[in-house]
């Protein structure tokens, strides 16, 4: 055996015992290298989660400030809140047509919507502002639309802010709907008095007044209104829109099937054929003629819409966003003569007849080119 002095002396022994220690350092080193790296992970595993949990609630803190900022309604203008607090459907009505006529019902719905939440009773209120819509001695046409578009905004207001609706007031809008009714059935140009009946019926929950086939026929009128699919959702007839398809598809009324199809998710059920969109298309060409209604160019624009909705063709996508520029210019061109811009150009000097006249041929020619897809 080696002694206990010389395993101390002896240099050999010394470097071994040494060697072994830095081994063991070596070893305890390596592991905690391993374990420092899995304490890293570990930290920025951490890290990332609290980074993602800032980022969570900055995101529900935006959301919050901007869900109050929309809740609070925008303040209307005085003179439309003092009608609503004075009950006054009559003065309410001339307000907002004027308002109208001046930059068009869109621009107006909010302080629409805000004002009718200060009148003791909205639902009666606009109520009172309906009496107009068939007037009793015949307006110009014109006139009359303003009027009508009244009307539809208050409806469409109505609706959206949820107004209680009583009893009675509820039983006045029942005999109103009634008399609408009748009087529709006598109109030539039905769109407009059918839109009406049926924001009447849907704003003051009527729904169950006529029968499902009159609601479909109404709805017939209405089918290209973009209003059209809410209205049928709100009166309750989702379930009969299958036969609703069939009837447009049946009375040759494509552009509204159509329409209706991609709505409600049928196009399995209802493949619509090419043939059906340029049938459509021909079906509206009425707005090409010279004597052409507002309404029936409002139908064409609807109708080149739809068809734009199913069409892949970029190119023939392009050439009906064309037409539909056309007709709106048409459109435009045609408010303004009658309001009366007609008779100022006709007093104005010669050249500046003979360019309005230009104007108009060149435009009439532009949408006879361009009446169907290519």
């Amino acid at each position: 055996m080696v002694s206990v002095e010389n395993s101390t002396t002896d240099p050999k022994l010394l470097l071994a015992n040494r060697l072994g220690e830095i081994r063991a350092y070596a070893s305890s080193l390596a592991s905690f290298t391993l374990q420092w790296k899995d304490l890293e992970q570990l930290f920025e595993s951490i890290q990332s989660s609290v980074d993602d949990c800032f980022d969570d609630i900055r995101a529900r803190q935006k959301r919050i400030t901007e869900a109050s900022t929309s809740l609070v309604p925008p303040q209307p203008p005085e003179a439309l809140k003092y009608l609503c607090l004075n009950m006054d459907g009559k003065g309410l009505r001339l307000f907002l047509k004027e308002k109208i006529k001046e930059c068009g019902p869109f621009s107006i719905e909010d302080e629409v919507s805000a004002a009718l939440l200060f009148a003791a009773d909205p639902a009666m209120l606009v109520l009172d502002t309906l009496v107009v819509f068939y007037p009793r001695k015949s307006k110009h046409r014109v006139e009359l639309f303003h009027t009508r578009r009244t009307c539809i905004l208050l409806l469409q207001q109505l609706i959206n802010i949820s107004a209680k609706i009583g009893p009675s007031v509820t039983e006045k809008a029942k005999n109103l709907a009634i008399e609408w009714k009748g009087k529709l059935e006598e109109e030539t140009d039905y769109s407009s008095g059918a839109l009406g009946l049926l924001l009447l019926l849907a704003a003051y929950k009527l729904g169950c007044v006529f029968p499902v086939n009159q609601m479909l026929d109404l709805f017939e009128m209405v089918a290209l209104h973009a209003q059209a699919f809410e209205l049928y959702r709100r009166l309750g007839l989702t379930e009969r829109v299958s036969d609703f398809i069939q009837i447009l598809i049946t009375k040759r009324k494509p552009i509204g099937a159509i329409k209706f199809i991609y709505e409600f998710g049928l196009a399995d059920k209802f493949p619509p054929p090419l043939p059906s969109l340029r049938a459509g298309l021909q079906c509206a060409k009425r707005a090409n003629g010279k004597s052409a209604k507002e309404e029936d160019i409002d139908k064409e624009i609807a109708a080149v819409k739809a068809v734009i909705a199913c069409m892949r063709d970029p190119e023939i996508s392009k050439s009906l966003g064309n037409r539909i520029n056309q007709l709106e210019a048409l459109k435009r061109s045609r408010e303004m003569e009658s309001e009366g811009n007609e008779g100022c150009i006709r007093t104005g000097p010669p050249q500046a007849q003979e360019q309005h006249h230009n104007e108009n041929k060149r435009l009439r020619a532009d949408l006879a080119a361009n009446s169907s897809p290519k």
